[in-house]
């Protein structure tokens, strides 16, 4: 049957910026892994929201009972669309995105299960799902990835189960993602997850690369814990959520304390609600934002998720097709496996910095570069390149800065309202950049963090926004 739904829309795509050429270029957008433009359906729910706001937990007067109950069909949608059974599974909205919701099972689990320091992370990690476990005093333990040097794959199942055995009785959980932010490689989630059921190990999924890019459905997988962010998910300025399973919630201490989340209190003690996600969720939370996510979430559901992976996969694939056809490129990770979303890459003789650079000053072409948040993933993939640099030439006071200017890579990543057109755009440029690459180079210089800035244009943001003489 032919899904009829009409495709999202999005706020942004006509957006045009003036080039270092001098002259006007629609900006293509492939920085959606970082946070994707804005979804129509988002402004428009907030729009409506707006003349109705006001403060939850409470059904008192008019504009109090529709918050209370939107908020409320916002975490039910939440489940709905991730395949999460209410029976089973919370939905709670959180501060700062994925890594709030992280910090807040990370600290639970670790006060829950004391006896158990190890906690398992896997090699490819946004910090997001990588420094909050190395607090209240865990050890933690790298879960190994298939291949080696630039095309490292995906946790090692073996090797995995391997250490679950090796471990046993000790591990407290497990922390991957299931699709990278940086080589949008996807993990075997669903394995995972019944190896460490059977060690009695808790699973922590971060999902914020997932989500957006097609079908979740977490009791399918047996998922524990399961985060995302919503701003990848074409709502901007809407929180975090912890999926999490009602029956382990329940043994977690530490959770933020405050109106909202309580029955009773005095001033000799407190009773915190025994339901959820009222326990979960202390405070006022971002109605506005969670009611707008569930919108957005709701529209892509009745899209169709299985479209939106046909699409994303699919460019994908074609992206790393076309620029496999460039013989100074470099594709990271296992191009064999399973990917979705961003493809990472360097061009030799150019430094990430510097391509990255030019693709925006002269093409209107926005990718992203560095280390994406994910610094001992990117030094594993980039490592063989960075030994055989020839410091010959570099005087010994300039080799670290040299370094560091080689130490990242460029991403170019997908979303929902990118086209083929935009990948050959991206890939003509790149051609056009590595012929001309001697004329480019004078007109930059380096900045001390490694960035590079064009000598004579700068883009006035004030002046784009409006805000001049603000």
């Amino acid at each position: 049957m032919i899904n009829m739904q009409k495709a999202p829309s999005f706020i942004g795509l006509e957006t045009t910026y003036l080039t270092a050429n001098g002259t006007h270029e629609r900006r293509i957008h492939l920085d959606g892994a970082a946070s994707p433009l804005a979804s129509s359906r988002a402004l428009k729910t907030i729009e409506r929201v707006l003349p109705h706001y006001s403060s939850t937990h409470s059904y008192v007067h008019n504009s109090a009972r529709i918050s209370t109950n939107a908020i409320a069909w916002a975490h039910e949608t939440v489940l709905d669309v991730l395949g999460a059974a209410s029976k089973d599974y919370t939905a709670i909205f959180t501060g700062s995105g994925t890594t709030a919701a992280v910090n807040r099972v990370a600290r639970g689990l670790s006060a829950a299960r004391p006896a158990r320091k190890i906690v398992f992370v896997s090699s490819m990690e946004h910090h997001a799902n990588d420094l909050p476990h190395r607090q209240f005093g865990n050890e933690v333990v790298y879960l190994p990835l298939t291949g080696e040097g630039s095309q490292l794959g995906i946790i090692d199942i073996d090797k995995f189960h391997a250490l679950c055995e090796q471990y046993e009785g000790s591990v407290n959980y497990v922390a991957i993602s299931s699709v990278s932010n940086v080589t949008g490689v996807k993990n075997p989630i669903k394995a995972i997850c019944q190896i460490a059921q059977r060690h009695n190990i808790y699973t922590v999924i971060d999902g914020a690369q997932s989500v957006a890019h097609g079908p979740t459905d977490l009791s399918d997988k047996g998922v524990d814990f399961f985060v995302f962010s919503g701003h990848k998910v074409y709502t901007p300025g809407s929180p975090g959520v912890l999926i999490a399973k009602k029956s382990l919630l329940d043994g977690l201490p530490g959770q933020d304390l405050g109106g909202g989340s309580v029955e009773t209190v005095s001033y000799f003690d407190y009773q915190m609600l025994s339901t959820y996600p009222q326990k979960e969720e202390s405070g006022t939370p971002n109605i506005v934002g969670a009611i707008a996510l569930a919108s957005v979430l709701s529209e892509l559901g009745a899209y169709g998720f299985e479209q939106i992976k046909k699409h994303d996969e699919g460019l994908t694939e074609e992206l790393i097709k076309l620029l496999t056809a460039i013989p100074q490129l470099t594709i990271y990770a296992d191009q064999s496996l399973p990917r979705t979303g961003a493809v990472a890459f360097n061009v030799a003789g150019i430094d990430h910095g510097l391509l990255a650079a030019i693709l925006n000053d002269y093409y209107a072409i926005a990718v992203r570069n560095e280390c994406f948040c994910a610094h001992p993933y990117v030094s594993s993939l980039i490592k063989e390149s960075l030994w055989e640099l020839d410091l010959s030439d570099i005087p010994d006071h300039q080799q670290e800065a040299y370094i560091n200017r080689k130490r990242g890579m460029v991403r170019a990543s997908i979303s929902l309202y990118n086209t083929m057109e935009d990948l050959r755009t991206l890939v003509k440029a790149i051609k056009e950049i590595i012929v001309n690459i001697k004329t480019y180079e004078p007109l930059y210089t380096v900045n001390s963090d490694g960035s590079y800035q064009h000598t004579d244009f700068k883009l006035d943001w004030r002046q784009e926004l409006g805000l001049l003489g603000l």
